[in-house]
């Protein structure tokens, strides 16, 4: 007997989607997603200079807002023909900028999108070491407030009670390390979200020792994080759940 699943709205994405699906056995049969939410970000740029595009399209999302830019930039490099006349500085910090972005949206993927379906967050409520992060999350749940941490699909947690108290450190721990990954873009970018920076060409800004340092330092923090913490959980999940 088949059976038909709407998951609508899918909440932990940048927009609104509903997803339909005819299960069969277990067996997936049939599948549809739909966008629900119209943005028009394109009928807006009709008659604009087309030097907005880069400025204007990352406004599609406050996650992925470089991409966006990056995109419309690389269009405009084209349409200009300056694609190949990029200077490499402004090649270069081009892609410090969208790989700044690029880590803090793997972050957010792992941790904040997607991690809840594995780890029990009630592994925190009764907690009684001396992790802050742990002791927030307590406090949370001793007040009947479980947010950030909903809505969520309950259901099949495998993961030690020990592991599930680390996630949930490591979660918000995440949050700190997205911060900062934000504040690397921004050396180069300006400001995160909404980067000022890329435009036709290559870039506003220019290296000086100053920004080369500081975004050097401010990896460091980063990929400290990714080898010591991020990497380890992904291999703990990836354990628990081999199907």
């Amino acid at each position: 007997m088949s059976k038909k699943i709407v998951i609508d709205p899918v909440s932990r994405i940048e927009g609104h989607l509903k997803i339909e699906a005819v299960v069969e056995g277990g067996v997936v049969k049939e599948a549809r997603s739909s966008g629900m939410l119209f943005r028009g970000l394109e009928t807006i740029l009709k008659g604009r200079d087309p030097r907005d595009a880069q400025r204007i399209m990352q406004r599609i999302c406050g996650v992925c807002p470089t991409a966006h830019a990056s995109a419309s930039t690389l269009c405009l490099d084209d349409a200009f023909g300056i694609a190949g006349k990029i200077p490499d500085n402004g090649r270069i910090i081009r892609s410090l900028i969208q790989g700044s972005n690029y880590i803090q949206s793997h972050i957010l993927h792992f941790y904040h999108l997607t991690a809840l379906d594995f780890v029990d967050v009630a592994a925190a409520a009764d907690y009684s070491g001396t992790d802050p992060a742990l002791k927030m999350v307590r406090e949370f749940i001793g007040r009947g407030q479980l947010a950030p941490f909903l809505p969520r699909y309950e259901g099949d947690y495998r993961l030690s009670k020990k592991l599930n108290q680390a996630a949930v450190s490591h979660y918000v721990q995440a949050l700190d390390m997205r911060r900062i990954a934000h504040e690397m873009l921004a050396i180069f970018g300006g400001h995160m979200p909404h980067n000022m920076a890329i435009v036709p060409g290559g870039v506003t800004d220019v290296p000086t020792v100053d920004n080369m340092t500081s975004f050097y330092w401010t990896l460091n923090k980063l990929r400290q994080f990714i080898d010591d913490v991020y990497i380890h959980d992904v291999i703990a999940v990836a354990e628990a759940y081999p199907d």
